[in-house]
């Protein structure tokens, strides 16, 4: 008799929900938003308003593709695949470049190339150009990079490839471009951009004069993800895959982010679902390191001394 697959308690109804109002509040901004103010219907500084809330609605976006990248979406995986890519259209960069570069991350957490707080003596860039690296990645960096590489792998291999292999420095970079120029994903990611960009152009042309609030929008998706998902790591232990602080929200806040707060229980339980985190940290007997708001800020302390590997901030 043949083994039974086992079955996970996935919150697959709350996730589709979920992405649908999302969605839905993404393709207004998009589309009904423009109209609005094309035909004076919708006041300007309301439009503000609205491009200002969807900053951190952004991340709780990145979070849902993010349980789909773990395959915590769904437990059909065709269903994880789907949602995961249908969500990637409408934030703007292929998934498969959220997933790998995700995945490398819990691969390569806190090994070289994985660890940008920290100033390398031994690198050949001085420290001026490791701090400007720096601020860049906790910033912007890390949305500019899905979209800007997406778009970039949908050009011909032949072009890409000689710029890519004279930039690679680091086994994690090494791991990212390895998998993702695989034929199959190429092809894939060849069909999001096209889908990306039969989105967002049509958008762009409808803001018209208005383009600020789109920029201003984009901008802010990008520093909520950077900001964000840096600072569960920033002055922790190097050279441990689960190394990640566990940090304090109101139950409300957490929620909405989809308790990516319980960060350290996320690296050690990757197949856990969001709504089973605090569950789970529960049972581990985990504790709580700080708080996220004083975290997140102490990263515009900048750059830190190397650590030996054992010793955290």
């Amino acid at each position: 008799m043949e083994a039974s697959i086992q079955i996970r308690d996935l919150p697959f109804a709350k996730n589709r929900i979920l992405s649908l109002a999302v969605i839905f509040l993404f393709i207004s901004f998009h589309f009904l938003l423009p109209l609005g103010l094309l035909f004076g219907s919708f006041p300007y500084w309301a439009a503000w308003i609205f491009a200002a809330s969807l900053g951190p609605v952004s991340y709780t976006f990145w979070n849902l593709i993010h349980e789909s990248i773990h395959g915590n979406f769904s437990n059909e995986r065709k269903q994880n695949h789907f949602w995961g890519r249908f969500l990637c259209i409408v934030f703007g960069a292929p998934y498969s470049v959220l997933k790998c570069s995700h995945l490398m991350h819990h691969k390569f957490n806190r090994e070289p190339g994985d660890r940008i707080e920290f100033y390398d003596p031994n690198s050949s860039k001085p420290r001026w150009f490791q701090s400007l690296n720096y601020y860049f990645r906790i910033t912007v960096a890390t949305y500019i990079f899905e979209v800007g590489t997406g778009l970039m792998l949908s050009l011909p291999s032949r072009w890409t490839k000689p710029i890519v292999d004279r930039f690679i420095e680091y086994p994690i970079e090494e791991g990212f471009f390895k998998w993702i120029y695989r034929p199959e994903i190429l092809e894939e990611l060849r069909k999001d951009i096209f889908w990306i960009l039969a989105f967002y152009i049509p958008s762009v042309w409808l803001f018209g004069n208005y383009w600020p609030l789109l920029v201003f929008l984009l901008l802010s998706r990008s520093f909520f993800i950077s900001f964000f998902d840096n600072a569960y790591h920033y002055g922790k232990e190097i050279n441990d895959k689960n190394s990640a602080f566990n940090l304090t929200l109101p139950k409300p806040v957490s929620a909405f982010f989809l308790h990516f707060n319980y960060h350290r229980i996320h690296h050690k339980f990757p197949g856990c679902s969001w709504d089973r985190l605090p569950k789970q940290m529960e049972v581990s007997g985990e504790t709580w390191d700080k708080s996220f708001i004083r975290q997140a800020w102490s990263q515009w302390g900048g750059l830190l001394e190397p650590l030996d590997g054992k010793i955290s901030k």
